[in-house]
């Protein structure tokens, strides 16, 4: 096996970790949203310039208050399971989205816009 060859194993090795994780927390999630009385959660996101972050999290109904730990926990779910459909969004321009998680048929949708600079050069030389 050659260098190369390890550490995109290493690599894929990680990405299914992740994944894997991904599946695990959801399922702790699930349980403790649904046990509060929450039918839908929604994750909003944004990042540019090298950074990003979860800007706020909404929760159906509007009557339930998330625990400070819980809704890091849900930040976090919901950035780890959007990062992993549009990984580098964060790099340059950006991008943001919203996450919307309906725990009662346990469906996620996310709506995902990347941001980019569009250039129009034209050159005239030698008239």
């Amino acid at each position: 096996m050659t260098q190369e060859t390890d550490f995109y194993a290493q690599i894929l090795d990680s990405l299914r970790r992740a994944a894997e994780q991904r599946v695990e927390t959801r399922a702790a999630l699930l349980s403790e949203l649904r046990a509060l009385g929450a039918v839908s959660i929604e994750v909003q996101y944004e990042g540019y310039g090298d950074s990003g972050n979860v800007e706020d999290v909404v929760v159906t109904p509007d009557t339930i208050t998330l625990t400070e730990e819980l809704r890091r926990r849900v930040e976090d779910f919901g950035w780890d399971f959007a990062y992993a459909l549009s990984p580098g969004f964060e790099n340059n321009e950006g991008g943001y989205g919203e996450l919307t998680w309906s725990l009662e048929a346990d469906k996620i949708d996310v709506s995902h816009s990347n941001r980019y600079i569009e250039t129009n050069t034209t050159e005239h030389e030698g008239l």
